[in-house]
């Protein structure tokens, strides 16, 4: 049996109506209303200030801009706004609009006979790589040319397999004697 409900050193009671485990709770601090809004408006002028900072959705991109998937079948032709056609070995016309393999140096159509013959063979090749089977068409972002691009079928550069096939060189400001050792 309990004598008292306080301790044995305890003769008064306590007056304040509080439990002895509790603590006095503290009010807890509202964020006035004018700190919320005044948030708002900075956040609001911030993205304003900064939306063209901001990227572009692809909505807003110019055709250009983007990878192509291409499926068409190319011929060889002379005319740049073709449909779909080879103009040299390392150009090719697309939906009316020339474009250029960014990653290789070919031989001149024009240039002496060995190299013209070279730049036929590899016009060919080009042609018969581009009809394969479907590719992408993928811009290149260190080529300052907007009609630069990088074909790649399965991750494999196409320009590659042309530098493979001895086609082609890799890319470079240097003169290429393509006549030497034909």
């Amino acid at each position: 049996m309990a004598r008292n409900l306080y301790d044995l050193g305890d003769r008064t009671p306590d007056q304040s109506d509080e439990a002895a485990d509790d603590t006095p709770e503290s009010r807890s601090r509202i964020v006035p209303i004018g700190m919320v809004l005044l948030a708002l408006i900075v956040a609001g002028a911030a993205i304003f200030l900064f939306r063209t900072a901001m990227p572009a959705s692809t909505g807003n991109m110019a055709p250009a801009e983007t990878a192509t998937l291409i499926t068409t079948e190319f011929a060889l032709c002379d005319d740049p706004r073709g449909q779909a056609c080879v103009l040299s070995p390392d150009s090719y016309a697309y939906a009316g609009r020339r474009y250029h393999l960014s990653d290789i140096r070919v031989p001149s159509q024009t240039g002496p006979a060995c190299e013209a013959k070279r730049a036929h063979e590899g016009r060919i090749a080009l042609a018969a790589m581009l009809n394969g089977g479907s590719f992408q068409a993928l811009p290149d972002s260190a080529d300052t040319d907007t009609s630069a691009r990088l074909l790649v079928r399965d991750g494999v550069s196409l320009g590659q397999l042309m530098i493979l096939k001895r086609y082609a060189k890799p890319w470079s400001r240097t003169p290429i004697n393509w006549c030497a050792g034909a």
